[in-house]
């Protein structure tokens, strides 16, 4: 490869990694997520990040945000805490690719100047170089197998840019083993180090150089003939001890490469006619451009943004902020995030993700959610409630059900404070048009929906109980063994509250229960009873018949929010 193309490469994947870093951090000083940071300008935000600063620096905090370093961002505590098998892939893959970066690619710059002098190919930097490559496979190996042991169905998108910056990872690592094995295979590699260093290229007079490298330094000499003697053997080590041993130690200690080298022997020749070593430099060298080129754009620019976010952390561990350091600090959240549905395993509400088929009650799904808000992709600006797509309208709803138990903000290992997030997009939302399903459904009364619902004209998929949906309700064989006992009243925390106006209810459980029985679920879908339900079990574990009373109640709420959002919008769009 030419130094100049090498060079243009280079300065092009730099000047595109900047570029894109640039972009992608001028979202924390333009998005606002929140009714109380709209009014706060770039200036607000500089201000408070200068202030946090020098707070950091000039007073004790500063042995605080060095421990968070040390601690949170090298070391990766948090992740440790949360799952240790999720903290090995980790950081197996960011001990070994930061110390793959500094000891190889960044060698000429960071090790020579460590270690003097140090040469590649020499003990223990070969051992050294493999471990580290070894370190980021097996870590990126441990990754995707956690990945998809961990899938569920609400598991966030992964986008494609970010599987093939996976893929490219490993593609710089795989043809790094293998311009490595091939070196130390290739006689054409040997005679170019001994024309450089012994002054002579003529095989005749490398006979005993060549037998030793041959037998220990695995070059595959097609035309080494003759047997191996002592004398020979000896006479190589001279001439190595002379001229090579200062640069080179044995090739075994690259024990990976290695053996790869040993399997490459019988091609050796056909790889040399093949200009095999220029290829894989070039695919090496390339796809390590390509990546650095392309990082602001995947997920992985969390590797700057997450460090980043421990450290702020560090500097307000209360969570004191002001109002222009929390604008930032949420912008800075979403790029932060990497999905790693922890905070979805610790969710309280997660089970109704399940019931409602919402993937928007998850944490993980909210903070996509949000993003796409505040980036005008989830709600265009000035568009109406009756121009809203489903996908909002379910948004909507999953964001309300969040119960603000601070689960997810005490789970995330990157230190997101989630719940500030969830309050602020539910003022986005609200502002948007978008309230709570339990507020615009219980703002007109239950036989009021059911009117709309027998005038309106619907799509074949909800001219039937959507079984998808609500399986149950559309079971008779579900609530039809209901004698009507009341049991599941008496038993009710919402109908014991009654007596409050605050807490009024239209219907009771076993009333519900009756009206599904005769047909006329539609009567039960604007009930305050429905929407009212505390979700406590207590009326579906005290039935005599086994009715799945609590059940039916969070399907009503799903069946709800789809059939009565199709009336909300057709009544907002006319």
């Amino acid at each position: 490869m030419s130094r100049a193309l090498f060079h243009t490469a280079l300065y092009a994947s730099l000047l595109l990694c900047a570029l894109g870093l640039l972009w992608r951090m001028s979202a924390w000083y333009r998005l606002r997520i929140g009714p109380d940071v709209q009014a706060v300008t770039l200036s607000h935000r500089l201000q408070a990040q200068l202030r946090g600063l020098a707070a950091a620096l000039f007073s004790r905090r500063l042995f605080d945000v060095l421990g968070a370093l040390f601690l949170d961002v090298l070391l990766q505590r948090r992740l440790y805490r949360s799952d240790r098998s999720r903290w090995l892939a980790h950081f197996l893959m960011f001990a070994g690719f930061m110390l793959l970066l500094l000891m190889h690619a960044l060698a000429a710059v960071v090790t020579v100047k460590l270690f003097p002098g140090y040469e590649s190919t020499r003990a223990p930097y070969l051992f050294l170089r493999n471990l580290f490559g070894v370190m980021v496979l097996v870590g990126l190996v441990l990754f995707l197998f956690g990945l998809r042991r961990r899938r569920t169905p609400h598991a966030p998108v992964r986008r494609p840019m970010d599987a093939v910056f996976v893929v490219l990872l490993g593609f710089v690592l795989v043809t790094g083993f293998l311009l490595e094995a091939d070196k130390m295979a290739s006689p054409q590699a040997f005679y170019r180090m001994a024309k450089e260093f012994n002054g002579s290229a003529d095989p005749t007079e490398l006979e005993p150089l060549r037998a030793l490298w041959a037998s220990e330094f695995g070059v595959a000499f097609d035309d080494l003939k003759g047997p191996i003697t002592p004398e020979l053997m000896r006479q190589g080590r001279a001439m190595h001890e002379a001229d090579c041993e200062t640069c080179h130690a044995r090739a075994a200690w690259a024990f990976v490469s290695y053996p790869v080298a040993r399997m490459l022997t019988p091609m050796a020749g056909v790889l040399d006619e093949a200009q095999a070593n220029t290829w894989l430099l070039i695919a090496h060298v390339f796809a390590c451009f390509i990546g650095l080129a392309t990082l602001a754009f995947t997920r992985f620019f969390h590797a700057f943004a997450a460090p980043l976010n421990l450290l702020v952390n560090s500097v307000a561990p209360g969570r004191e902020f002001s109002v222009a350091a929390r604008a930032a600090r949420r912008a800075l959240s979403l790029d932060t995030c990497v999905r790693c549905g922890i905070c979805d395993a610790h969710c309280s509400v997660a089970p109704l993700a399940r019931h409602l088929d919402n993937r928007y009650l998850l944490p993980s799904h909210k903070l996509i959610a949000t993003g796409a808000l505040v980036r005008g992709r989830l709600l265009r600006s000035g568009q109406h409630i009756g121009d809203a797509g489903d996908e909002a309208l379910r948004a909507a709803e999953g964001a309300f059900h969040c119960t603000d138990c601070a689960r997810c903000s005490n789970a995330c290992p990157l230190g997101l404070d989630l719940e500030d997030l969830w309050q602020a997009g539910r003022g986005d939302l609200v502002s948007a048009g978008l309230s709570a399903p339990a507020q615009w459904v219980q703002a007109r009364p239950a036989l009021a929906w059911a009117e709309s619902l027998q005038s309106a004209s619907w799509p074949p998929s909800f001219s039937d109980p959507d079984a998808f949906h609500a399986p149950l309700c559309a079971d008779r064989s579900s609530f039809s063994r209901c004698v009507q006992c009341q049991t599941c009243t008496n038993v009710c925390p919402v109908v014991a509250h009654s007596t409050d106006p605050a807490y009024g209810v239209d219907l009771t459980p076993q009333k519900v229960m009756n009206l599904l029985r005769l047909g006329l679920r539609d009567l039960t879908l604007g009930s305050s009873m429905v929407w009212s339900c505390a979700t406590c079990y207590q009326c579906q574990e005290h039935c005599p018949e086994g009715i799945r009373v609590a059940d039916i109640m969070l399907e009503l709420r799903a069946l709800a929010v789809r059939r009565l959002g199709m009336v909300r919008k057709r009544g907002a769009a006319s």
